[in-house]
C-alpha cells in the first residue's frame, strides 16, 4: 500500500469488527519516518517512563503502577485483556471492566468470540488499537483507535460521565506514545 489514503478503514480494523457498535471512540495518528518493522518494535518498546503525561496521569490514577514504570506500556494490560498481534500491522487489546469504578473492575472472557459476546449488564467492552500502514518512501503511517462499548444504558450512563473526564488524558498518552516512537526512530 502507499499513500495515506490507502490506510485501514476504521469499519475495517480488527477492533471495529469485535466492538462494532461502539459508543465512545477516538483516533490518533501520525507518520513516522520508518519502514512498518522498525515502528513495531519501537511500539513495543515505548516505556512508561518514556511518556512524561502518561506516567503521571497513570501514577494518579493509582492502581499499583509505581512498579511498573520501567516495562513496556502495553504490559500493562495483558493481565486483563486479550491481545492480539498481527506484526508488523496491527496489535490491539480488548477486555471487558467497569473502568469507572474507584477500584476498576473486569470481567474475563475466555476468547475474543465470547467477549464479543458478552451482554451482562452494567459492563464496558472496549479496547485500543495500533494499525501500521506502510507507505511510499519507507515511511510507515500510525495509527490508534480506542472503542469503548456499554452493554446497557446504565453503563453507558456512568462510562459516558468517566470518559467526560478521562478522555483529554487518554488522548494526550496515545499521542504521547506515537511521539516516543518519533523520537526513538530518528
Amino acid at each position: 500500500m502507499a499513500g495515506s489514503q490507502d490506510h485501514m478503514s476504521p469499519a475495517a480494523s480488527p477492533l471495529s469488527r469485535l466492538l462494532p457498535r461502539a459508543r465512545f471512540s477516538e483516533h490518533h495518528h501520525g507518520i513516522i519516518d520508518a519502514p512498518p518493522e522498525s515502528v513495531w518494535d519501537a511500539v513495543m518498546a515505548v516505556r512508561w517512563q518514556d511518556l512524561r503525561i502518561g506516567r503521571v496521569l497513570m501514577l494518579a490514577r493509582g492502581l499499583g503502577f509505581s512498579g511498573r514504570l520501567e516495562r513496556p506500556w502495553i504490559d500493562l494490560f495483558r493481565p486483563v485483556a486479550m491481545v492480539e498481534e498481527g506484526r508488523p500491522e496491527f496489535v490491539y487489546f480488548a477486555m471487558v471492566g467497569k473502568p469507572w469504578s474507584p477500584v476498576p473492575q473486569s470481567a474475563t472472557p475466555d476468547s475474543l468470540e465470547e467477549l464479543q459476546n458478552f451482554e451482562e449488564p452494567g459492563w464496558l467492552k472496549y479496547g485500543m488499537e495500533w494499525i501500521l500502514t506502510p507507505l511510499e518512501g519507507g515511511r510507515t503511517l500510525l495509527e490508534t483507535r480506542t472503542l469503548c462499548q456499554p452493554t446497557d444504558a446504565a453503563a453507558h450512563r456512568k462510562f459516558r460521565a468517566y470518559w467526560t473526564l478521562i478522555r483529554p488524558g487518554s488522548g494526550l498518552i496515545r499521542r504521547e506514545i506515537i511521539g516516543a516512537v518519533r523520537r526513538s526512530l530518528r
